[in-house]
């Protein structure tokens, strides 16, 4: 479907506001914007380049104790790799390998541990297989919070990302930095509420093989195998996974029927990274990462024609199917011990369908197709000042099709930005960013963004303070501009929404490897994008509007230690406060957001009470809950169990218990149904060899 709409594609069509324009006069203005965007770059230049700041930034300073078990380096927050404790950027960093050894394998899993984080494991009706509704600091929409891949822009093109976040696994990726906080000045558009970037992992040392497997409750089997490491100059990482399982169909307990293949989730995933070193100045890198998946799911549906006659609801099973491909290449390259470069390519695509046997529709079918490349320069002028500049083009393309609408949309955006860093101390850091987008719909706009870094150093209590401001905006999405199916419909006329944030935090040494943290944020967004019931059931139907303005505001509270003498035990705690509001049409009042919640907590604890064994209990709670219209949702708490046991050296057992209690709390409310139930207690466990 998505070839034959291809197909049809003309090479001359009318802009938004009806006024004939080609794409060779964009490409024209493009090509001169380019030029001057060159000349910029080779005049400031870049040290952005990964190696250089592992070689430079992470050597250690006179208080690089400050939160010392976090990673030593972010490369998401700036435009280059910064030392965790020089970062005025709030960020947190998921590394996959210990949330894997604690019984969570899926991204979503380790977002819903993250703080300021709220979502939930399995994605927004906690069955794997659905979307996520990953929540950063209130911002509640995925087109808020900005999903990046190798790279490459993956939210919003057709909110892809929505999906992506929802269904992917731990084992084939490297660690997940999550961005807080307005941040267009570095990522663009649909950074309001923050960043989730991952990227594959890259081999190194000795060639190592990892395999996983893993049974249990609802019929469920997961199967990773990676395999890593660095032949001369040659590295690589190589990794293929399957799972399937037929998830928890009692959702709805009203009705349920015990018919099978309500819920069933089958994917494959499957990733490549190479990396050549042709030299000690030049590197060369690839990736590739592929995900075929399939989702059935019970969709309600009454007869309209018999209605209210016949009111009865019946349940259908819809079946949702996602392809996606994703390949980069890049350079880097240090041309001088003052200048750095670096370049990368990418091409995405996704081709999703959503289709209900026995009703009288075609498939839906969504298809995206995006081209990225990015140029990014150094100078590292002295110890004190490094100077970041660039330029990045990227093309979108939106497909659609089904019984109500064929669309072909395209867009591009050209955009230069800089960073410019300031380092007068070791115990202070500053840096202003900035970035101009010029898009062929939505014309241009200038973002930016302030941070800086202090550290207090005291003899038994170091401390550090930290804080950022910055603007960002994002576009309406495709779909929110010309959805027709399905009870959705779109609206052209949207307008882009503009944002402005900050926060600031405090992290504090309370202990040797015992650390605790405290930071407060806000942000607001006029001409917020937002859903809007049109009509009365049945003939009602969801569109979207711009609300005059949203705002968040709140506090993070963590803490995180070890007590390596104690069994090797550690913890984590973190508690998010947040009060996300918009405005309401109409009223003079507002409420709080679609799927937010006001108050999460999260916690784990973990020991090593015999050698080779590890056990721990974690816990989940939310509260203030509102689901997709705005309707209040009752409390919830669940908890966890895991246990490790590392036979030998390259053999290793585990066992998770998941929902421990079985608690029973609404998920969210179907129109037709009722409250959807949470997925009941699971008993899962596995193997890993490594070899």
């Amino acid at each position: 479907a998505c070839q034959s709409i291809e197909r049809q594609r003309r090479h001359f069509r009318p802009d938004h506001d009806g006024r004939g324009t080609t794409t060779m006069l964009y490409t024209k203005k493009a090509l001169q914007m380019g030029a001057i965007a060159v000349g910029l770059a080779a005049f400031a230049g870049q040290s952005s380049l990964a190696e250089s700041a592992k070689k430079e930034d992470s050597k250690p300073s006179a208080s690089s104790e400050t939160m010392q078990v976090m990673p030593e380096l972010t490369m998401a927050s700036h435009f280059t790799g910064v030392p965790y404790n020089r970062s005025g950027v709030s960020v947190s960093i998921i590394n996959p390998e210990e949330f894997q050894k604690a019984g969570i394998e899926t991204l979503t899993g380790a977002l819903s541990q993250t703080p300021g984080v709220f979502t939930l494991d399995g994605g927004g009706t906690w069955q794997r297989g659905s979307v996520s509704n990953t929540v950063i600091r209130g911002m509640n929409k995925e087109t808020y919070t900005l999903t990046m891949v190798d790279g490459m822009r993956i939210s919003d093109v057709n909110m892809s990302g929505n999906k992506l976040l929802g269904i992917t696994n731990l084992f084939t990726v490297d660690n997940v930095e999550v961005v807080k906080g307005a941040q267009g000045a570095v990522f663009g558009s649909g950074a309001i509420g923050g960043v989730v970037a991952m990227d594959t992992p890259e081999g190194e040392g000795d060639p190592v093989t990892r395999i996983f497997a893993e049974a249990g409750s609802f019929h469920s089997f997961n199967s990773y195998a990676t395999s890593s490491g660095k032949i001369k100059k040659l590295s690589y990482f190589v990794g293929v996974g399957f799972e399937s399982t037929e998830n928890d169909p009692t959702i709805y307990p009203a009705i349920y029927d015990n018919r099978k293949g309500m819920n069933d989730f089958r994917q494959w995933q499957e990733a490549v990274r190479l990396g050549y070193d042709v030299n000690d100045k030049v590197k060369v890198g690839f990736t590739y990462r592929r995900l075929d998946s399939y989702f059935e799911y019970p969709t309600p549906y009454v007869d309209y024609d018999q209605w209210p006659a016949v009111t009865d609801p019946h349940l259908y099973n819809t079946e949702d199917k996602n392809r996606s491909n994703l390949v980069t290449g890049r350079v880097d390259a240090e041309i001088t011990k003052l200048w750095s470069t670096s370049f990368m390519i990418g091409h995405y695509n996704m081709d999703y369908s959503t289709h209900t046997p026995g009703f009288d529709f075609q498939p839906n079918v969504m298809c995206n197709r995006r081209f990225q490349t990015e140029w990014r320069n150094a100078l590292t002028w002295n110890k004190e000042w490094k100077t970041v500049a660039g330029m990045a083009w990227d093309r979108s393309d939106y497909m659609s099709e089904n019984n109500y609408v064929a669309k072909d949309e395209w867009q591009s955006t050209l955009a230069f930005f800089a960073e410019q860093m300031w380092a007068p101390t070791d115990n202070f850091d500053a840096s202003v960013a900035l970035r101009l987008e010029h898009d062929s719909v939505w014309n241009n706009h200038f973002t930016w963004r302030y941070s800086n870094s202090w550290k207090v150093t005291g003899k038994d209590s170091p401390t550090r303070i930290f804080g950022s401001v910055g603007s960002g905006f994002r576009a309406p999405t495709y779909f929110e501009q010309y959805a027709a199916n399905y009870g959705y419909v779109g609206n052209p006329d949207l307008d882009v929404s503009k944002s402005l944030g900050g926060d600031l935090g405090v992290e504090q040494r309370l202990a040797d490897n015992h650390y605790a943290s405290v930071t407060g944020f806000w942000t607001r967004i006029n001409d917020e994008i937002g859903t809007r019931s049109v009509g009365t059931w049945p003939n009602s139907y969801t569109t979207y509007d711009n609300f005059s303005h949203a705002t968040s505001y709140g506090v993070e509270v963590a803490f995180k230690g070890q007590f390596k003498d104690a069994w090797n035990s550690g913890y984590y705690a973190n508690y998010t406060f947040t009060m996300p509001k918009r405005d309401s049409i109409g009223k003079y009042e507002t409420i709080q957001m679609a799927n937010t919640a006001r108050h999460t907590i999260n916690a784990e604890v973990y020991t090593s009470p015999v050698e080779k064994l590890t056990v721990g209990f974690g816990v989940t709670s939310a509260m203030g809950r509102t689901d997709y219209n705005y309707a209040r949702l009752d409390n919830f708490f669940t908890a966890r169990l895991f246990a490790r046991y590392q036979v030998t050296d390259n053999v290793a057992f585990h066992v998770r218990v998941e929902n421990l209690f079985d608690q029973n709390f609404i998920i969210t409310n179907d129109y037709n149904f009722g409250p959807r139930q949470a997925r009941g207690l699971g008993v899962f466990g596995g193997v890993t060899v490594e070899f």
